[in-house]
């Protein structure tokens, strides 16, 4: 732990990625004392307010969707507002881009190194720069990220201040790993959990904020056991949130927790215990929400 509070910048690519992948930890950070900005590369309205492309859908080529996403874009970011003030931290920063400009550009990179230097970060969160071979735009905006930190410790222009950056996480880094052909696992690994057990009711509270994206309700429940629950099934916990370490850190002797160190007497039942809390249970949904199988495919849609 640090000897003073940090300042965390994470850089997500949509709205909702500013908290979906590590808002546990960063609930955890604001909780002892350090401060947290969210940077959104991209409004998200093109591929990630499901309702305007339900609207689409239906509509077709008669819906002309820009004169809805001035109004898109403000719903989306009002509900990531929400859900990190759930998590404790309402510094969230809206970069504009639109979602579909899915390069790697150098205004994108600029508009990123400009946070940097005015925030000053002393740990950046991004997503793994070759999340799906680098095509997508978690990917994208990985890249762009890591060009911005390079940019901000450099000497700049005119009378821009530089700001080195001396640690940098990227979220989730193996989450779409054997979801295409283009593997990344030669680069990408976990090298680190947080346990977020603690904090993972705000989490899905969090979560069903994002009404654009369906998240809420019964969604956020399975997303909190199949992916937090996932991983901290890995770790021995029951939710956990993963991270992989751009740099290698340098110690002056190697790390070991109480945690770990628990691990030698401790029964198995305690850790299978421990692993089987669910948040399904703590967490009912609200009135007039359940849990529902008639969206199933039947059997006979999945022959050839």
């Amino acid at each position: 732990m640090a000897s003073r509070p940090i300042h965390i910048l994470l850089v997500a690519a949509h709205p909702a990625d500013s908290f979906d992948m590590a808002g546990g930890t960063l609930a955890h950070h604001v909780d002892q004392g350090d401060k947290v900005t969210a940077a959104i590369l991209t409004t998200g309205v093109r591929s990630h307010h499901w309702e305007l492309g339900e609207q689409r859908r239906r509509a077709g080529a008669e819906l002309d969707v820009e004169q809805y996403v001035a109004q898109a874009v403000e719903e989306k970011l009002e509900e990531v507002r929400r859900a990190c003030r759930i998590l404790g931290f309402d510094d969230v920063r809206d970069l504009g881009f639109e979602d579909d400009d899915i390069l790697v550009t150098q205004d994108k990179i600029e508009a990123i190194a400009d946070v940097i230097r005015a925030v000053k970060p002393d740990m950046l969160i991004t997503h793994h720069p070759f999340e799906s071979g680098g095509f997508k735009m978690h990917g994208t905006t990985g890249q762009c990220t890591l060009y911005a930190w390079q940019l901000a410790q450099g000497s700049g222009r005119g009378r821009q201040e530089r700001h080195p950056v001396p640690c940098i996480y990227f979220m989730n880094p193996t989450a779409y790993i054997g979801n295409n052909s283009l593997e990344y696992a030669g680069t990408a690994r976990v090298d680190l959990y947080i346990d977020i057990t603690d904090v993972i009711d705000r989490k899905v509270r969090a979560l069903d904020q994002i009404a654009s994206q369906y998240y809420g309700g019964p969604y956020a429940r399975k997303r909190a056991e199949t992916s937090d629950g996932s991983s901290g099934n890995s770790a021995l916990v029951a939710y956990a949130e993963e991270f992989q370490r751009f740099q290698p850190q340098v110690r002056y002797t190697l790390p070991i927790t109480d945690a770990e160190l628990e691990r030698i007497t401790e029964p198995q039942s305690a850790h299978m215990g421990r692993r089987s809390e669910m948040i399904g249970g703590l967490m009912p949904l609200s009135d007039g929400e359940t849990f529902t199988s008639r969206h199933r495919m039947s059997k006979e849609k999945y022959e050839d």
